[in-house]
């Protein structure tokens, strides 16, 4: 009965990272689009993620007295819902680029949609690993965070001298580095759940 009950709780772990990629690739449409009705759709999934949270941790956190998968598992749902806080922010500044018009450079339109497609692909790998719990999986996900963070690092630096040349506006600067941080969280949250998936 117990094992069931875990499998159940796994598969709920697996739909929320399911949610946390649908929710990316709706934002992703609506930070290219320039379209609201993307935005809503990406908050119902992130509504729905919020609210399983505590019921879920708190259920694993009971098993875990007797079970040793559900103390592996216990801190997962913490971390999507981080990710899912981080949706939020993602979602309230292209909200802010669609309502202000605001544009954004070639280049930092390039480096966005990079940086989105990127984090969906180590999301994808994220719910993989949650039913399947393999190292090798786990090791990718890991080392993709790695080149994420490099690579926004560098995006923030370039960022910065266009910034300076006046090549782009404060406004639409603001919201350039809250896309480019938030991505960066959540891909910090995956490599936190691919290190607890792996011992």
């Amino acid at each position: 009965m117990a094992e069931k009950l875990i499998k159940e709780y796994i598969l709920e772990i697996h739909n929320m990272s399911n949610g946390i990629e649908e929710a990316l690739g709706l934002l992703h449409n609506a930070f290219i689009y320039n379209k609201e009705s993307f935005i809503k759709d990406a908050e119902g999934y992130i509504e729905d993620i919020k609210k399983k949270e505590k019921d879920l941790t708190l259920q694993l956190i009971t098993a875990s007295a007797t079970d040793e998968t559900a103390r592996l598992y216990s801190a997962i749902p913490v971390h999507l819902e981080r990710m899912a806080s981080n949706l939020e922010h993602i979602a309230r500044s292209i909200e802010t680029k669609i309502k202000e018009k605001l544009l954004f450079s070639d280049k930092a339109m390039v480096e966005i949609n990079y940086l989105f497609t990127r984090v969906k692909e180590i999301i994808s790998n994220v719910s993989d690993l949650v039913l399947a719990r393999n190292i090798f999986l786990a090791n990718y996900i890991k080392e993709s965070e790695k080149d994420l963070e490099r690579t926004a690092s560098e995006y923030a630096t370039l960022h910065e001298e266009r910034l300076i040349e006046g090549l782009c506006l404060p406004k639409a600067s603001g919201v350039y580095v809250v896309l480019l941080d938030s991505i960066k969280r959540i891909a910090w949250n995956a490599k936190e759940i691919a290190q607890k998936l792996s011992k």
